[in-house]
């Protein structure tokens, strides 16, 4: 009888020998990386479409007090940064919790480039309506004011929607890194400012794709920007020794 418990005591602690054995073999198989089929990836592709589209609703919903269209822009940054390395959560909640967490800050910023913007605007009027010999002047110094305020913008809500920092210390460094990384800065300037360039050529263009903005196009473009920013963040937070 004592053999027969001994027996029963070998096969059970065979079984869970067996049974360890088994649970470690589907561990390891749960570890290998999950194969990506091609059904798999076009729905990773909508469902990833489906966010930038509610995303920009969102964000195109928040730019209409115009005061708020830079903690609209730091909001639109900050999701799009976490989804081009899908680290997003759901993107209403994402969108809103950035858009208050940054929303002095940011309607600080966005303010004091409005203000600068229509300086340059009135003195581009008054040189194209005016021949005087300080309106050539004024041209001259029109020319250099639009180079700084391109070189000093585009980064200016990404780095805000990336680190925490004072508002003169976001500002300069957005104008600093962007001569300092021309290549990014570039991208960044011609993602947004190509239409642009386009509108002011042909305004019909804007006509017939003005709700474009509206449903999908802003957020894909501060998609596209994150996607560069990625090695610029990088550059900047573990630089080469």
């Amino acid at each position: 009888m004592s053999k027969d418990i001994q027996n029963g005591k070998n096969d059970s602690q065979t079984n869970e020998l067996g049974k360890t054995t088994a649970e470690k073999l589907k561990e390891a198989d749960n570890e290998k990386p999950e194969k990506v089929t091609g059904g798999k990836r076009v729905l990773r592709i909508v469902d990833k479409f489906g966010d930038l589209f509610l995303l920009n609703i969102l964000f195109f919903f928040s730019c209409i007090p115009i005061f708020t269209i830079g903690a609209a822009f730091t909001a639109l940054y900050t999701v799009t940064n976490k989804m081009v390395k899908d680290e997003e959560g759901p993107v209403k909640e994402e969108f809103f919790k950035a858009f208050k967490a940054n929303f002095k800050q940011s309607t600080i910023i966005w303010l004091i480039d409005l203000v600068a913007i229509i300086a340059v605007y009135l003195q581009y009027a008054y040189v194209v309506t005016s021949s005087s010999e300080g309106a050539r002047i004024l041209f001259i110094v029109l020319g250099f004011e639009f180079i700084l305020l391109a070189f000093a913008i585009p980064l200016q809500f990404p780095l805000l929607a990336r680190y925490e920092n004072t508002t003169l210390n976001i500002m300069r460094n957005a104008l600093v890194f962007s001569m300092a990384y021309l290549g990014t800065w570039f991208r960044v300037f011609f993602i947004w400012g190509f239409l642009f360039v386009l509108y002011f050529l042909d305004p019909k263009i804007f006509i017939y794709s003005w709700y474009l903005w509206v449903l999908i196009l802003a957020s894909i473009f501060a998609y596209g920007c994150s996607l560069i920013f990625i090695k610029f963040y990088d550059k900047l937070e573990k630089p080469k020794e």
